[in-house]
């Protein structure tokens, strides 16, 4: 007995939803930065360092470029 495929999550509505969701996210960031306070605003810059660097400040994904 064969089995049917089963539909994605996104059928029906063309797929391009879930990527609409991150293209949003900086725009909304943006727009709400007047009125967050400033550790909040600076949170996701602090998140990119941190990955970039790592917590010490020597070690992350940085140093793969050297």
């Amino acid at each position: 007995m064969p089995m049917s495929p089963r539909e994605s999550p996104a059928a029906g509505r063309g797929g391009g939803c879930c990527c609409l969701v991150f293209a949003v996210l900086p725009v909304a960031w943006i727009v709400a930065a007047p009125l967050l306070p400033e550790p909040v605003f600076w949170f996701p810059f602090w998140v990119g360092a941190v990955i970039w660097n790592g917590t010490d400040g020597h070690g992350g994904i940085g140093h793969l470029l050297d």
